[in-house]
């Protein structure tokens, strides 16, 4: 009988993360799409037009696609044994407790707290269940590679960056701060003002007065873009060399198995030698 239950959970883990078997990947494409249009619904809802009219039929769908995540859900923690980290006798209190168990938890907490906790925002959970899907894909672990080998460039840059935003942003504000208090009257409203003004019209909804002000203005903006834009050239570069770095796909044994026998066909015919 044990051995039947050890069978059964193998078969249902199997599915569930083998997303190459085919069950698998139609398992995938259901929660994929489900996902996607459970999100879509969620932004719906937030307008009062769409909630009034469409309500019920919102309702009706979140309860269908928390049906099906809660199904998954309760059969991964009936299946976690199958895994030998899990296979103890605390093995599935230890399985609620990996943040992918946790994350799936609480992204289905709000259907079921529904009339009591309005914490509908935790739906957007349901978001981080793609990467889930996709955690043996070479780009997630190429770029997860990338953030932990250039760590340490990205803290050294954004040192740098924000320790240059400050001391210009001090000069910014002894320039500023009798002629515009409002939005220059301490060192904190002018970073923050440096980091937003790249994505706002003109300076910001603020500009200085003074000339230094206005020259400082502008080095204080540039620098605002660079506390975004220097790490994000590291992460893209980094990227952009890990994936020139990895090796050229290798035929499948289905190909490699055709090639020879192609060559066969190509080769000239050889004649072979008469026998005495």
């Amino acid at each position: 009988m044990d051995e039947e239950v050890k069978k059964r959970q193998q078969l249902i883990w199997r599915i569930l993360e083998n997303h190459e078997t085919p069950v698998g990947k139609w398992v995938d494409r259901l929660v994929i799409v489900l996902i996607g249009l459970d999100l879509l619904i969620y932004v719906l809802e937030t307008d009062s037009e769409f909630e009034a009219e469409y309500g019920d039929t919102f309702f009706w769908f979140d309860a269908f696609s928390v049906t099906i995540f809660t199904l998954e859900f309760l059969l991964r923690l009936y299946a976690c044994p199958a895994v030998t980290k899990f296979a103890s006798q605390h093995g599935r209190i230890r399985y609620l407790l990996t943040p992918y168990a946790l994350m799936d938890f609480l992204a289905i907490l709000p259907f079921f707290l529904h009339g009591i906790a309005d914490i509908r925002f935790l739906r957007i959970l349901r978001l981080l269940r793609i990467y889930r899907r996709f955690h043996y894909a070479r780009a997630f672990d190429d770029l997860k590679r990338t953030l932990r080998e250039k760590l340490l460039e990205i803290i050294k840059s954004l040192i740098v960056m924000i320790c240059l935003l400050f001391v210009v942003s001090s000069m910014m504000y002894y320039a500023e701060r009798h002629e515009n208090p409002d939005a220059f009257g301490s060192i904190l409203r002018v970073m923050s003002w440096a980091v937003s003004t790249p994505f706002t019209a003109g300076f910001g909804g603020a500009t200085p007065t003074s000339f230094l002000g206005q020259l400082l203005g502008s080095l204080v903006a540039l620098l605002g873009i660079g506390v975004f834009a220097v790490p994000s050239g590291i992460i893209a570069s980094a990227y952009f060399e890990t994936r020139r770095n990895l090796p050229e796909p290798t035929l499948s044994a289905k190909e490699s198995k055709e090639e020879p026998k192609e060559n066969e066909e190509t080769k000239p015919a050889t004649s072979s030698p008469k026998s005495p």
